[in-house]
């Protein structure tokens, strides 16, 4: 079974994708947090802009694969996963800081999951592990946005060309950015007249008794009340 993710268009690949293969040893692990933000940086993507998906056998006697979500760390899309799953039955695991989570293949939902991800992050990196043994490692942007960030990529691998199994396979989608929003001008400051600033009255401080929480010498204490009360007044006549 090869994922086919819903709502992203295949956009390309890491230039060293062979180096990531450290990923899929342990999905499970911390590694995968840390390789998750080593992949961003790999991409020239802010990790928020990203979202890793991971599947592979955990080990060779599985009888299925197993799909880690891994993202930057979000309350509301961590709540929108836990909701969606639960409403359909299917388990879900997060992990404690809930920057990842785990699902057997069988259980994934897939077309769900893929919108609620479209929906968040605008790029998908998604590491598959074929029946083979090879990876197949591909940056997908999101449909929904219509901006991305200037990724690092390398084009994916040449299908284009004919072969015996059959007719060429549809090339990349590309993803046309918009031009960007012009910024709102900034407002003009309002002068005040100099006869209304003159007009305007300092109010007087009210007299307070301050207190030091810490005890002082004397000397000390009284400079430092003096030179407070001296900043208030200056503070108010000013302001």
């Amino acid at each position: 079974m090869t994922l086919q993710p819903r709502f992203f268009s295949p956009i390309g690949t890491l230039p060293h994708a062979d180096r990531l293969g450290f990923l899929t040893q342990d999905v499970r692990a911390a590694g995968t947090v840390l390789g998750f933000f080593s992949a961003a940086a790999a991409l020239g993507a802010r990790p928020d802009e990203l979202a890793l998906l991971v599947c592979r056998r955990h080990s060779p006697q599985d009888v299925h694969r197993q799909i880690v979500v891994v993202f930057h760390k979000d309350g509301a899309f961590t709540d929108a996963m836990q909701r969606l799953y639960r409403a359909h039955g299917r388990p879900l695991g997060f992990e404690a800081q809930k920057r990842w989570c785990a699902v057997p293949e069988p259980s994934f939902l897939a077309d769900e999951t893929y919108a609620l991800l479209a929906a968040r992050f605008p790029n998908l990196l998604l590491i598959e592990e074929m029946p083979d043994g090879k990876l197949q490692i591909a940056v997908y942007a999101s449909a929904g946005f219509k901006q991305h960030p200037k990724l690092k990529l390398a084009p994916l691998p040449d299908s284009t060309s004919k072969t015996a199994a059959g007719p060429a396979a549809r090339p990349a989608a590309k993803v046309m950015p918009l031009p960007p929003r012009p910024r709102p001008l900034p407002e003009t400051p309002v002068l005040r007249p100099a006869a209304y600033a003159a007009a305007a009255q300092v109010v007087p401080l009210r007299p307070r008794k301050l207190r030091s929480a810490v005890a002082l010498n004397k000397t000390v204490e009284r400079q430092v009340v003096d030179e407070f009360r001296r900043l208030l007044r200056t503070v108010a006549l000013y302001s």
